[in-house]
């Protein structure tokens, strides 16, 4: 049997003998595509706590729209609607903050001192408090001074939070380099269990941030699978969090009656881009995979390792337990993504099809490499045996397959 996995920008073939076929999981195909100005409107008409754009815009107020164009689909589009919808409740002016220096949707000449790109190294940042973990609370100067805040999220599985679309508009989003790393210096004491994920130590300490920040609107979209958007959820900051995750639940998180000996799953275009990026998916794969099986990580990795703190801290600790003591006594970014892949590593056998040269991807990282997918196969039915299952997870940035026993 042939199947298709994404790969970068484009697809590459994968052969499974039949007898080893278990599954592939896939979204589902959409409906006819929506039209997005169309879905945010009734969104923001229809908010899911009851509170509404129109009860928290003051005639003459300064508003902020806040986005990373990285992530969020549909910007050039969302953004002009929810500019428009501002000034219509009476917003005085309304300005656009990007997170980080990517391309920004496409403005007008006149527009362009209504974008302010926030870099986490640069600031200007204001402490406004620290939360109950230690966390210094610095947000970007000209936020500080915007009365109405409306952030546009999208959802997705995160190694740190458990899920993109809500606080992480605003941190990692709106903060200094020094609160995001304390932020995520959190991951060294733990992860909850899936079950638990609300409790985390990350997120937990994200919305302790938000709310000293003040009140924000979030604007949440959940993505179909193929480029679109199944919904959007508007209102209150963790009410709009919670529809939005538990809709992306419904689509994204498919149960399978069985744990298998080979899982591949694809990074994607985005997060396969490089190596510090395509390992968070490993996470993904981790209920539905056998204890000391094989994950085949397909991740084009066109950009190389992507962090050098991640290739140094994964070199230099070969044992999860001494990074682990490392992080907690000297925490740098980067390396919560090393204790990431080892983790992985301690459980399962991990081959990496890239276009990583083999030394980099076996001694600097512990994986084994491989040039195609169907080769990555054979390897490994050698090692867990002729009658090993495999399951295949097209949209591994995206799917959170879940074994139907947990």
């Amino acid at each position: 049997m042939e199947f298709w996995v994404p790969y970068g920008e484009t697809e590459i073939p994968v052969r499974i003998p039949d007898d080893n076929f278990y599954k592939i999981l896939e979204p589902g195909k959409p409906a006819p595509s929506k039209d997005i100005a169309v879905t945010i409107k009734t969104s923001l008409e229809h908010p899911v706590d009851g509170v509404s754009l129109r009860q928290i815009v003051k005639p003459g107020s300064d508003a902020a729209i806040i986005g990373d164009p990285s992530t969020i689909p549909f910007l050039d589009i969302i953004i002009p609607n929810l500019k428009a919808e501002l000034s219509s409740l009476g917003a005085n002016s309304v300005t656009t903050f990007l997170r980080n220096k990517r391309p920004r949707p496409e403005q007008s000449p006149s527009a362009e001192s209504e974008i302010v790109m926030m870099d986490p190294t640069q600031g200007p940042f204001t402490e406004i408090g620290r939360t109950s973990s230690g966390t210094p609370v610095n947000i970007h100067n000209e936020l500080l001074v915007r009365g109405i805040r409306v952030c546009v999220t999208s959802v997705a599985p995160h190694y740190a939070t458990s899920f993109t679309g809500g606080p992480e508009s605003i941190l990692p989003g709106a903060t200094s380099i020094d609160t995001i790393t304390k932020n995520r210096a959190l991951i060294a004491s733990g992860t909850p269990a899936p079950a638990d994920w609300r409790s985390g130590p990350v997120l937990a300490d994200t919305f302790e941030a938000c709310k000293l920040f003040g009140a924000a609107y979030n604007v949440c979209l959940v993505p179909d699978g193929w480029g679109g958007v199944d919904s959007v959820f508007s209102g209150e900051m963790e009410a709009a969090f919670d529809a939005a995750t538990g809709r992306f639940t419904e689509l994204h998180s498919p149960k399978v009656e069985r744990k298998c000996e080979i899982v591949i799953v694809s990074a994607g275009s985005l997060l396969g881009k490089d190596l510090y990026h395509a390992v968070r998916v490993l996470n993904n794969a981790s209920d539905v995979v056998k204890q000391d099986g094989t994950i085949i990580l397909v991740a084009e990795c066109a950009n190389g390792v992507g962090n050098d703190t991640f290739l140094a801290l994964t070199r230099k600790f070969e044992e999860k337990k001494q990074l682990l003591s490392e992080l907690k006594h000297r925490f740098q970014l980067g390396g919560q993504i090393s204790l990431l892949l080892k983790e992985a590593l301690e459980s399962n056998r991990i081959q990496l099809v890239s276009v990583l040269p083999d030394h980099y991807t076996r001694n600097g990282f512990g994986l084994k490499p491989s040039r195609t997918a169907s080769g990555a196969v054979q390897t490994a039915i050698r090692v867990e045996g002729k009658d090993a299952k495999i399951l295949i997870v097209t949209r591994g940035d995206l799917t959170l397959p879940k074994f139907a026993a947990s």
